[in-house]
């Protein structure tokens, strides 16, 4: 016997359709992907982008000047701006601080804490689509901008981790672009 049910192919393609990307919609970090892509306000006013460091290996930190442990993660991720600079490393500070003067908060702190690599300013989507839940989260990109690793809080330790994971990172050929 033979049944037939001439709507259930349409209402399938309806249901496929429906749970595809809306428009605008961000794509996710995810480890072994590549980096969403973000544009965002440095300290200085001027908008850097993930693509302007293309071939290099990126550290992000998202964090804020008002969290304890990303005070603490901020020492240990200059020290690894200060190791890794002119090595193809980049340390970006990506602060979540909120407010009309979130920004000269973030530049106070910098200049009396001696942080001299890039600081931008989150826009709500970018950290967004880093799934940021906690801060700190910092997370660590290969010279392709693909999402290597994560990590979720701050650890003791934590820069000695990431001085192994950027080392590993160095030491892997770069890909030739055909």
């Amino acid at each position: 016997m033979k049944i037939r049910c001439p709507l259930i192919f349409p209402v399938l393609v309806v249901l496929v359709l429906l749970t595809g990307c809306k428009a605008g919609e961000t794509q996710r970090a995810a480890v072994g992907s590549p980096a969403p892509a973000f544009a965002l306000q440095g300290l200085d006013g001027r908008t850097a982008r993930l693509a302007d460091f293309r071939g290099k290996v990126v550290v992000m930190d998202f964090w804020a000047t008002w969290c304890a442990p990303c005070k603490e993660s901020t020492k240990e991720f200059e020290a690894l701006h200060r190791k890794f600079k002119d090595r193809g490393v980049v340390m970006i500070g990506i602060s979540m601080d909120k407010g009309t003067d979130a920004s000269a908060t973030v530049k106070k702190y910098a200049q009396e804490n001696t942080v001299a690599y890039l600081m931008l300013m989150d826009d709500g989507r970018t950290s967004d689509a880093y799934a940021v839940r906690n801060i700190p989260a910092t997370y660590i990109l290969d010279r392709d901008h693909v999402l290597v690793k994560t990590y979720p809080g701050y650890l003791s330790g934590l820069g000695d981790r990431i001085a192994k994971e950027i080392e590993e990172l160095l030491s892997k050929p770069e890909r030739s672009e055909s």
